[in-house]
């Protein structure tokens, strides 16, 4: 043999024991490496056995994350809760697949598996923003009607009664409690009797002892109106009776406050004991008829009125009464406005027996001090009788701005 083609010869044998060269890593760009594929390696001699080799494939990148969505605004009347964060997107791709094993070279050892392909850098997804609720709009609720001259709150309206007689006494003055109370839930009303004779009274003689004590600025200032129930005299005065007459009136003046007043309120203050009561009231008491007469009232110049109208006041109105006549008439009085005019079998002619007084707005009040009266108690039997109560009710409502 040739010294050439011997030299060709062994090439051809040495080239087939050591296999084919592996891909360089150069060839390769890493970005997350996939998990290693398998190839095969050549036994040792004589083309003998198949053994295999660790190779490696990149793995193909994983998705990109999806974007969060935002999070949902908080409404409410408290203040908003915050919207929860959108959920963030998944972070780098998924690990490439294992590479394939390197097919098997005959005679000699197994050739390395090839490397795989280098998977992409999954982008991450962007977390979804989360904004934050909006703050809803808080409740209101209503200031409180006990400020001076403030607007009415929405609680219950307090009310003093206040039912001392110095000269007749009414059994009404303490029988009409009993009825008073019975609206207190379903009018959004509270009647206080801390100062009030609870007892039991007979018609006619007056009372001895009573405690005036509430008559100050700072006591009246919790109530919305202070009820004058079949009081009569010089009701309010005791030895500091300048400064009783001085707080309530400034409680109706200053403060903007509210004044109710049944039947014998106007025989309180007779001959001009205190002149500035009398105006304010709008008339002193004069003459009546008989308990228990047949009368009517109407509408004055059926002209309506929001007191009224709440309380459903028929006109005309039929009903037996003590019907009183007064010493001057309360329409002649700037801001007085009658309500109900009457007339009874005994006493026909026509004039008031049930009005309002809105006062003039003065500082440091915001609004004007009201009044409500109306000639109508008599009687306990009155109180029970319910267009009476509710002529009175609204009344109530009506002084303390809340009708």
């Amino acid at each position: 043999m040739q010294p050439k083609l011997r030299f060709e010869v062994l090439a051809i044998g040495l080239a087939a024991v050591l296999g084919s060269p592996a891909c360089s890593g150069s060839e390769v760009i890493h970005t997350n490496s996939g998990s290693a594929g398998t190839g095969q390696v050549g036994g040792s001699g004589n083309n003998q056995g198949t053994g295999e080799v660790t190779g490696s494939v990149a793995g193909t990148s994983g998705s990109a994350g999806s974007a969060g969505n935002d999070g949902t605004a908080g409404t409410g009347i408290d203040p908003g809760t915050a919207g929860m964060g959108g959920s963030t997107g998944n972070g780098p791709g998924d690990a490439g697949t294992s590479g394939s094993a390197g097919a098997s070279a005959t005679g000699g050892g197994g050739g390395g598996g090839t490397m795989g392909a280098a998977g992409m850098t999954g982008t991450a997804g962007a977390g979804g923003s989360s904004r934050g609720g909006t703050t809803g709009t808080a409740g209101t609720s209503g200031t409180s009607g006990t400020g001076t001259g403030g607007t009415a709150g929405t609680g219950p309206i307090q009310v003093l009664i206040w039912n001392n007689a110095l000269s007749y006494g009414h059994a009404a003055r303490v029988g009409a409690i009993t009825y008073l109370k019975m609206r207190e839930a379903t009018d959004n009303i509270k009647f206080d009797t801390t100062y009030a004779h609870t007892g039991n009274v007979s018609e006619g003689p007056s009372d001895t002892t009573f405690d005036a004590s509430v008559f100050t600025d700072a006591n009246l200032d919790k109530y919305d109106v202070v009820f004058f129930l079949d009081t009569t005299g010089t009701t309010i005065d005791d030895s500091q009776k300048a400064s009783r007459r001085q707080a309530l009136q400034d409680y109706i003046e200053k403060k903007g406050r509210g004044f109710v007043g049944t039947h014998s309120a106007t025989d309180t203050y007779q001959g001009g004991t205190w002149a500035w009561y009398v105006n304010f009231l709008g008339s002193n008491f004069d003459s009546h008829s008989n308990a228990g007469t047949s009368g009517t009232a109407i509408w004055y110049n059926n002209t309506s009125h929001p007191i009224l109208t709440a309380a459903g006041t028929p006109n005309p109105w039929n009903r037996t009464e003590e019907w009183y006549t007064f010493k001057s008439k309360p329409e002649s009085i700037a801001g007085i406005k009658l309500l109900l005019t009457c007339h009874d079998t005994s006493i026909t002619t026509e004039r008031p027996t049930a009005w309002v007084h809105e006062m003039p707005v003065m500082a440091p009040a915001t609004r004007g001090g009201r009044m409500f009266y109306t000639a109508f108690g008599h009687a306990t039997s009155a109180f029970q009788e319910k267009q009476v109560m509710d002529l009175i009710i609204a009344g109530i409502k009506w002084a303390a701005y809340r009708l």
